[in-house]
């Protein structure tokens, strides 16, 4: 059997399928294959794409790691990273002919700025949990309902019977981790504690995996969830929190991380939408939306701006100024809980 098919063209392109489809081209074999994910990753796509990657690797497989971004992995998420594992910049090469396989990545605008994901392999295998997904793949696996990519991986593994083994299970369940907000988050539902089961049997340490992400914090990144918070607008009669963190902030905290700035600000009693924009050089800013519960869907938000998300997570850029783009996204909140009524 060849490594590649080559009778893609047999078959229509945007094919939406199930684990079991999936699973049943990764049993062939062996195949070249390149697996990436979105810019900007978070620890579902880089538990994901790493989680992935060893399962195929030990399954026979030839298996490539790209990234869109020229450093791929957050500092935050180092430690998943075995020595030797290496993320290329950019898409694969046209003359190595893969199989691309896009994990935890709605559309393909988040994946290579100018290229098509499609250009230079031989198929696009699609795997999401993102509801707003463009279906860009030639085989789509998209399932909304799961909590996590890193979910939907699982269930591909499972239905291919591939060993998940400690190694495979940690980027996993990071992703799983993060995505639901350690399990507190509305998507988590009973698949998802099944999911962390099947993990935590394959040798996963929770305590490690959680001191990782949540208890190692650079003191800038509390410095600047105290800046954001004395800065912070409430409007919409207290639903609605907006902040904005720039250059001066960042000096001042010394260091520019923000990640949990955001949850933390929906996190205050009667704020059911937080939003922070953070200065990105002189490109603008870059947006981030939470909602508690789906209510508004940011990420329909997000998507005016050219970006996305989850119904309670999504992020979006933009060149406004800061108070047109707090008033902007105002209206929209406000017009969201004016319906309501």
């Amino acid at each position: 059997m060849s490594s590649n098919p080559t009778d893609i063209d047999a078959r229509p392109t945007g094919t939406d399928v199930g684990p079991a489809e999936i699973a049943a081209r990764l049993t062939q074999g062996p195949l070249k294959l390149a697996i990436a994910t979105h810019r900007n990753p978070d620890g579902d796509a880089i538990g994901t794409m790493l989680g992935l990657s060893r399962a195929l690797r030990a399954a026979g497989h030839d298996v490539v790691m790209h990234h869109p971004d020229l450093h791929p992995i957050p500092d935050e998420f180092a430690f998943l990273v075995a020595d030797g594992e290496l993320v290329a910049s950019g898409p694969p090469h046209a003359d190595e002919q893969r199989i691309l396989i896009a994990v935890d990545c709605a559309s393909e605008g988040r994946l290579w700025t100018d290229d098509d994901p499609h250009a230079g392999v031989v198929e696009v295998f699609n795997l999401d949990h993102h509801h707003d997904n463009t279906r860009f793949g030639d085989l789509n696996l998209v399932e909304p309902q799961a909590s996590s990519s890193a979910e939907v991986v699982v269930h591909v593994l499972e239905a291919a019977g591939m060993p998940i083994t400690k190694d495979v299970g940690e980027p996993l369940y990071v992703g799983l981790l993060t995505d639901t907000g350690r399990f507190c988050y509305s998507n988590t539902g009973v698949e998802a504690h099944r999911i962390a089961g099947v993990l935590l049997a394959a040798g996963v340490d929770p305590h490690e995996a959680a001191k990782h992400l949540y208890e190692e914090q650079p003191e800038s990144r509390l410095r600047l969830l105290g800046r954001a918070a004395e800065k912070a607008k409430t409007l919409c009669d207290g639903r609605l929190m907006l902040a904005a963190l720039g250059p001066d902030d960042f000096h001042a905290a010394g260091g520019d991380d923000t990640e949990g700035i955001v949850e933390a600000m929906r996190s205050v009693k009667g704020v059911e939408v937080a939003g922070l924009a953070r200065q990105a050089g002189h490109k603008g800013w870059r947006v981030s939306l939470r909602s508690g519960d789906g209510e508004p869907d940011v990420s329909a938000i997000a998507r005016e701006h050219g970006g996305g998300g989850h119904r309670s997570a999504a992020g979006f850029s933009t060149g406004m100024p800061v108070d047109e783009l707090f008033a902007w996204i105002e209206a929209r909140v406000a017009g969201h809980f004016a319906g309501e009524r």
